[in-house]
């Protein structure tokens, strides 16, 4: 036991180290039995976890963002985050949102963060060498409380109309255009500094990765009194990646722990999900019927037409090497000829129904005005049999159309027909020797 309160120990250290908020060994034995006390410090650490894992760092920007949330936003956040991760866990998403239980569950889902991701992996390539930055502003701590205190303008702007405020906003917005050009000129220019002084001491090096002197190490070397601070940033870096190191020989330990933690939550059988709690779940419900359903059909399909691709396969790696390319290129042409034969069918077959569908009609002009239509009608009826006036009468519009459709389903297939012919009296002059193929000069 008191192996594995030092190896827990161990990993707080570890976070603490790499910018997280403070958290005690003891939340985590609390969560182990589910306490409701380690419930927000679990949020808490995901929630900078999660922050980590996306812009690899942990810093004020994540704690401001933190204290900005509400409980419930917090929450949900995270929630989503994780599932977009793959953390599909149905009781972790229906956990409340208001921190007040499921401490057990957010432990389950920090450890699978902690595995999934692999952070401690994560914060050992986040530790880098001092000597490698080519800013050495980060030495000098500068005070910014000046800055962070509003302006009497800012303070003001309250009572202002709303012609003045938009005034305002355009000054801001001058002002914010002008700055960014500032520091476009500023970036221009410290990077033609850094690269004076990298073309400087171009064959000096203490990297072998390198061929030339950092502007870190140029300044070093003009201010040797900063050596001690960088010493001491050293050591700190050191004693990260030792402690991870540790972590490292020790984890195993961990998650013997985290079994008991899951062997607690199946004796405990806690079901905290009550039917009128908000769940933020993003899968469909029916997702995974369909998933099992495509799976079953997949593997049917492979199993049908595995043996017949084999087959294939091997007739085709014992026809590859004895086959000319001559005779790949009658093969195609035949192919092809076949699918056109094939379409031409399906054409004629379409065609055919409709003419077999065919009645016998008679056509009718039809006209809007009643007294000429009886007029038109009765000199019709005088010249046609009875036999004929029984036929049902037809628009003559819609039967030109159907004709055109007809008459364009026949060229088609003419032409068709016209490419196989074609098509086969080249493969026949092909097969002969010293003939010539000249089409006639209908088909020019």
């Amino acid at each position: 036991m008191a192996q594995v309160r030092e190896t827990i120990e161990l990993l707080v250290k570890v976070l603490r180290e790499n910018g997280t908020s403070k958290i005690k060994a003891e939340s985590f034995r609390l969560a182990k039995f589910n306490n409701d006390t380690a419930t927000e410090t679990f949020w808490s650490l995901l929630f900078e976890l999660l922050y980590f894992c996306k812009y690899g760092t942990i810093d004020e920007v994540a704690f401001k963002a933190k204290a900005e949330l509400s409980i419930e936003e917090l929450v949900v956040y995270v929630k989503q985050e994780m599932q977009r991760k793959g953390f599909l866990s149905r009781e972790f998403a229906s956990l409340p949102n208001d921190m007040s239980s499921g401490s057990r569950e957010i432990l389950l889902g920090f450890a699978w963060l902690l595995c999934k991701e692999g952070l401690i992996d994560k914060f050992m390539e986040s530790c880098s060498s001092p000597l490698d930055e080519e800013d050495p502003s980060f030495m000098f701590e500068f005070e910014f409380e000046d800055m962070a205190k509003p302006s009497k303008q800012m303070q003001t702007q309250r009572v202002l109309s709303p012609g003045q405020k938009v005034q305002h906003l355009r000054l801001l917005n001058g002002k914010l255009r002008s700055n960014i050009r500032q520091l476009q000129a500023l970036q221009r220019e410290k990077t033609k500094l850094q690269n004076r002084v990298h073309d400087s001491t171009y064959g000096v090096s203490l990297n072998p990765e390198r061929n030339h002197l950092s502007v870190m190490e140029v300044h070093l070397l003009k201010h040797p009194e900063l050596m001690k601070k960088i010493l001491k940033l050293l050591e700190k870096d050191n004693e990260r990646l030792q402690n991870m190191l540790s972590w490292k020989d020790q984890e195993e330990v961990f998650w013997k722990w985290m079994e008991s933690v899951l062997d607690h939550k199946l004796k405990d059988k806690v079901e905290d999900m009550s039917p009128g709690r908000m769940t933020f779940y993003n899968i469909p419900p029916d997702a995974v019927v369909k998933m099992e359903s495509a799976k079953q059909q997949l593997e049917d399909a492979i199993m049908k037409y595995e043996q017949i691709i084999e087959e294939i396969e091997e007739i085709w790696e014992s026809k590859r090497s004895s086959i000319s390319e001559r005779e790949l290129d009658n093969l195609l042409s035949s192919i092809n000829t076949e699918i056109s034969l094939q379409r031409a069918n399906l054409a004629l077959d379409s065609t055919e129904d409709i003419l077999r569908n065919q009645k016998e009609t008679r056509f009718l002009l039809t006209k809007n005005n009643s007294k000429k239509l009886s007029n038109l009608s009765s000199h019709i009826s005088s010249h046609v049999t009875p036999q004929e006036q029984s036929l049902p009468a037809v628009d003559i519009e819609q039967e030109l159309a159907l004709m055109e459709r007809q008459l364009e389903r026949i060229e088609l297939e003419t032409n068709r027909k016209r490419e196989k012919y074609r098509s086969q009296l080249e493969n026949l002059a092909s097969t002969v020797p010293e003939a010539i193929c000249i089409q006639p000069m209908s088909c020019r």
